[in-house]
Parts: structure tokens; sequence; C-alpha cells
């Protein structure tokens, strides 16, 4: 039988000397990349994760008979939630989608229950993912290539000399040799650890329908529209039920699985991801203007918004603490907001236009 380590065993998580100090210099550093992109597009944008791809809204479903394991959280029983989803490309410099570069996925679930973090709110969970499982190894790590971006900023061919220089070259180099994938047919990884109940555990979202698996084996031409990706995810979602399932990987040997470094890879053989929802969307629009403008100017998606027992852990996660909140606060100042939404569940979400289910839909 596995042995699970627990979210509090000693090791877990190790503060490194002047983590603070390196925390606020990337916030900045973040900030001010905001500040440059505001320069050159007239808004104000998030930080990271800043090009919408499109945003959508499903149902988040937790398995029946959950292993003990693995019925943790908010996973420890069954049920259903609304959830909604925005798929996104993550480098703080717009990029055209023909290029290979890092995307993810944000995740607001609704109706959760339980004691959060930053205390009672609306009742939501939100999850974050990147296409790729590892990560800039910590906050020094980012520091210095965000130092590099900034100096290279409009000399990107530059930045990646210097990133290809690197000791580490071959992590910091990854989001650029990234298969040039659909969003739809991406596995996606939490990257980082969470805290799963009584235990620790990192998240991988899957594609699961039949059509999703073969746009896998699929690669986007060099000469795609600069906007492929959002609108094929918007093709994607008005004609098919796209399907993904929710998995956990828990931690059980800190040292092939650390916390703190999320440049090395738990190993999904020998550790693997295990199923404990699906992720269903109807064919809807995932292109509707007052979705994304909403999304994009008024709400909020970070790992620290949620429960106690999901609580992010490791120093790449207590850095997005703050680089995601100084994020939002930049971004709602200089567009002109005074706060952020938090909604309370579907009915807030901005999303007039309803697609019916089409007839003989594939799964």
């Amino acid at each position: 039988m596995p042995e699970y380590i627990k979210w509090d065993a000693p090791g877990v998580e190790v503060i490194q000397p002047g983590e603070v100090e390196k925390i606020k210099e990337v916030s900045d550093q973040f900030n001010r990349f905001q500040m440059m992109n505001f320069n050159e597009h007239h808004h104000c944008l998030r930080g990271i994760h800043l090009k919408t791809q499109g945003c959508v809204m499903g149902k988040l479903k937790v398995k029946d008979n959950l292993p003990p394991h693995l019925a943790q959280g908010m996973f420890a029983k069954s049920g259903e939630y609304d959830t909604i989803l925005r798929y996104s490309s993550l480098t703080p410099k717009l990029v055209p989608d023909n290029v290979p570069a890092p995307r993810g996925i944000g995740m607001k679930v609704f109706g959760v229950e339980g004691e959060k973090i930053w205390g009672e709110d609306k009742k939501t969970q939100d999850f974050t993912f990147n296409n790729y499982p590892v990560e800039l190894r910590d906050p020094k790590t980012t520091n210095e290539i965000a130092d590099s971006l900034e100096r290279n900023w409009n000399q990107l061919d530059k930045f990646g000399e210097e990133m290809g220089k690197r000791k580490d070259a071959e992590l910091a180099c990854m989001g650029g040799g990234l298969p040039k994938q659909y969003m739809v047919a991406m596995p996606e990884y939490s990257q980082s650890a969470y805290r799963f109940g009584d235990y620790v555990a990192k998240f991988g979202v899957f594609p699961l329908s039949a059509e999703q698996k073969a746009l896998a084996k699929e690669t986007i031409p060099d000469d795609a529209p600069i906007n492929i990706l959002s609108q094929h995810n918007r093709e994607c979602h008005l004609s098919h039920r796209v399907t993904y399932i929710f998995c956990a990987q828990l931690l059980q040997n800190l040292d092939e699985q650390p916390v703190e470094d999320i440049g090395i890879e738990w190993d999904p053989k020998k550790y693997p991801f295990e199923e404990i929802a699906t992720l269903e969307f109807e064919p809807k629009d995932s292109w509707l203007p007052e979705f994304r403008v909403w999304w994009d100017d008024r709400i909020t998606v970070n790992g620290w918004h949620g429960l106690k027992t999901h609580q992010p852990l490791g120093g790449t996660n207590r850095m997005r603490r703050v680089v995601y909140a100084e994020s939002r606060k930049s971004r709602l100042r200089v567009n002109g907001w005074r706060d952020y939404v938090e909604p309370e569940g579907i009915k807030d979400v901005p999303a007039p236009v309803v697609v019916p289910l089409l007839d003989g839909l594939k799964v």
C-alpha cells in the first residue's frame, strides 16, 4: 500500500532565506510588465495569463465512492458543481497563437462549502493550470528570468539567447519548445502542489472525448491566423460536448517529489494521476464579448481563493499569492474599477447567448 505524506509533515514546506524580498521584486516586475503592455495596448491586462482564448460554463462532477486517499477536501463526497473556465496564453507579453508558447486554464467552481483561506465569501474554489508539468523552480529563478524579459522586452530573440545560456536552459526554454496544439487537446497541470485534505497533491486536467484526443495528433500550421486558438476553441465548443478528467497526483516521497522545487516533475508512471472528477461543457459559444471582457477586467482566479483543505503549498505558490493579488490591484486601478467582482454562481455570469444541444452530437 502506498504511504501518502501528510500536508503538514516536516520538510513539505521550507521557506528559503530572502524569499519574501525576492517575491516583492517579482511582484514589482510583473506590475511593470502590466504597464508596458498598457502602453502598447491602451488597456491594463493581467501580469500573466493575459491573453484570453475563450470562456465557458459547465459542470465539475466529483466521482462516486472515491477511495479514502482521494476522498479529500471538496472531493470528499460526490456531487456536481457549476463551473466557469477560461482558456489563456501565459506569456507576460502578447504573442501570436501560431507560435509555440505556454497555455493554461483557470477555473472557478461554485457552491463549495467549507472554511476558506481568506475567510467566508461566495462559496467559490479556484484552480489554475498550465500545459506542461514543471515550471520555473522558485521565486529566485522567476526573478532572474523576469529581469531578462524586461531588459529585452522588444528584442525577444535576445531574451531567447539569454535563456539558452542559463544552466537550467532546458527548463527556462521549455515554453518555447512546446508542441503547437489546439487547446481542447492539451493536458493541463497545476505544476505546484496543494493541500489535498489530509495529504498533498498536484492536479491534472486531461482531454476525455474522442474528438479532443484525436486533435492531440494535429499541429497548428506556421501560417495559421494569429488568433487561431480562440477561434478553434470557439468552433470546437459550439460543435461538440467538450469533456476532461480532473485528477490528483499524491505526494509519497519528498526526495523524488519535492514541493519547493517545481522544476522537478513528479514521475507520473511511479506516482500516477488518479481520476477524481470530470469537467463537462455542453455546446456553447466560448467567444462571447460580455463574458470575455467581464473575466478580463472584473474577476480574479487565484489558487489561494478557496478552501483551507486545498491551500497552495511551496515557494512558487507563496509567490503567486502576492503576485496575483498585486496584478489584480494594478489591473483594476488602471482600468478605473474600484474592486473586483466575486460571482456567487452562474446567474452572475454575463453570458446571454445559449446554444442548444445539437442533434446527433458525438461525445
